[in-house]
């Protein structure tokens, strides 16, 4: 098997392409949702974030400019979760990653902008944003959910999304879905710290004062990072096993690749840059060497179960002569 042919498999597996179902209303509605809104506003975040200053008439004072593309760069890659887990087949509920972002949306996301705003950290414009553009989002999934599920009810929506999760399916379904689990959790209890309180953050990294939107600006980017952490857990608890290989590609080819840009050209600070980028790597290969792990692990019993099969085959053969 040459490297085009493996790497051409993990990127079909990660996108599961092409489907054995075709996708489902709900799932169709959040992958397209998910492109147009949070991976084409992420970017335009990321790369054009004068476009923002000039619309909601926000602060670039300080770093503001510079934390804004990394909240971009945060809801880009929230935008690219999305569609992997619309277009994933899971082994648990079909819709358990979708439905747990109505919750996520609603009430943690609208929490922690609300908490945000009123402690004057964002601007009201910027908050308001996101909050109508979340709320609007899941509302209309709820819907979808509703009118296309036989007996859907709320019981029932509860028990689809938090039942995966307190059962602890993420960390009983296989080694690299255990890692993706206790990646996730540990990178939204983390990140949430700086959520609540920059400073911390400013003081540990060394990082320049606040002036303007700074503050919101730092916060709202490690609210992202905190966000990446649910869905890492949603979907472990899923068992949903082309999230890994995404996990791994937004790493390689957004997360790394930005950050690294971002600090050489002086748009975040460099120590700021360097701990993102560290936690980012050391996240990257938990996850690849337990994936790894596993995957050796499975072909070691495909041939054990081979040899088995084949020794089998000679007490038959030697039995029946």
């Amino acid at each position: 098997m040459t490297v085009k042919t493996v790497i051409c498999h993990w990127f079909t597996f990660m996108l599961s392409f092409p489907r054995t179902q075709p996708l489902s209303s709900l799932q169709k509605f959040t992958q397209w949702s998910s492109v147009f809104a949070y991976c084409g506003g992420g970017l335009s975040l990321l790369v054009f974030p004068q476009l923002w200053d000039i619309i909601l008439h926000l602060e670039s004072n300080g770093r503001s400019e510079g934390y804004l593309r990394l909240t971009g760069l945060g809801v880009l890659e929230i935008g690219f979760i999305f569609v992997i887990s619309a277009r994933s087949t899971l082994q648990g509920p079909s819709h358990v990653t979708i439905l747990g972002s109505i919750a996520e949306r609603l009430l943690y996301v609208n929490g922690i902008l609300l908490m945000l705003i009123l402690r004057g950290m964002v601007p009201l414009s910027f908050g308001l944003v996101f909050m109508v553009l979340d709320s609007s989002l899941s509302l209309i999934t709820l819907v979808i959910w509703f009118r296309e599920t036989e007996g859907a009810s709320v019981s029932l929506l509860i028990k689809e999304v938090f039942l995966p999760i307190l059962n602890c399916h993420g960390a009983r379904s296989g080694a690299s879905n255990a890692a993706i689990f206790f990646v996730g959790f540990f990178q939204l209890l983390f990140s949430l710290i700086f959520v609540i309180r920059p400073e911390i953050a400013r003081i540990i990294l060394h990082l320049d004062r606040f002036h303007g939107n700074s503050k919101g600006f730092l916060a709202t980017s490690f609210f992202t990072m905190s966000i990446h952490g649910w869905y890492h857990v949603i979907n472990a608890c899923a068992v949903n096993h082309p999230f890994v290989p995404a996990a791994l590609f937004y790493r390689i080819f957004f997360n790394f690749p930005a950050l690294i840009i971002l600090g050489s050209v002086d748009q975040i600070e460099q120590t700021l840059c360097f701990a993102v980028l560290m936690c980012e790597i050391c996240f990257f290969l938990i996850i690849l060497f337990f994936d790894i792990f596993q995957k050796v692990l499975q072909n070691d019993e495909s041939e054990e179960q081979i040899l088995l099969t084949s020794t089998d085959k000679e007490k038959i053969e030697a039995t029946s002569k």
